[in-house]
């Protein structure tokens, strides 16, 4: 009876771990039962050879990404490389050139959310500050703008809440649910 439950206090931690993960749990094969060895590790490929894959991934990553326009994502890949490969003058100059294409549509973006703001097209200002963060995630200007237009939709909110009140007041139908 012993062995039994030992058996079960080493298996139940095992289960409890394949439950966890959602995995299927196999039986575990215990030395004493003679079981066969444990099945060959498929052979590692050599440091140069997996670097080389790696890069090589990287860059059709960073070409597929910038073909459907995620410029930014597209960049890093070219900074993994980099970063693996110092000298590799491509990664090198497709970060440049990406870096300018940001900046640019980033500016462009910005442009068009001021214009936006100013002609009162609240919709159309946050998608183009909204883009901005897409391409520059830390841009201060767009993120201001987003809270000021927040801001003002808030302020909106509350002024047309309050004339509800007042109109309920004056005719005399105030109800408990206006207060809110």
């Amino acid at each position: 009876m012993s062995r039994l439950r030992l058996a079960i206090l080493s298996v139940l931690p095992l289960g409890l771990l394949a439950a966890c993960a959602g995995m299927p749990m196999d039986a575990p094969a215990s030395p004493a039962m003679g079981s066969a060895p444990p099945p060959p590790v498929a052979s590692v490929p050599a440091p140069d050879t997996a670097r080389a894959q790696f890069i090589a991934q990287q860059r059709t990553e960073a070409r597929r990404l910038e073909g459907t326009g995620a410029l930014t994502r597209a960049r890093q890949h070219w900074r993994y490389v980099l970063a693996l490969a110092p000298d590799d003058t491509e990664a090198r100059q497709q970060i440049t050139r990406l870096e300018t294409v940001i900046r640019t549509r980033r500016d462009a973006a910005l442009a068009q959310g001021e214009a936006a703001m100013m002609r009162g097209q609240t919709a159309q200002a946050q998608t183009a500050f909204l883009r901005v963060l897409a391409l520059d995630g830390a841009n201060a200007q767009a993120r201001r703008r987003l809270l000021e237009l927040e801001t003002r939709a808030a302020f909106a909110r509350q002024d047309r809440k309050d004339a509800r009140a007042r109109i309920a007041r004056t005719a005399g139908t105030e109800a408990p649910d206006d207060e809110r």
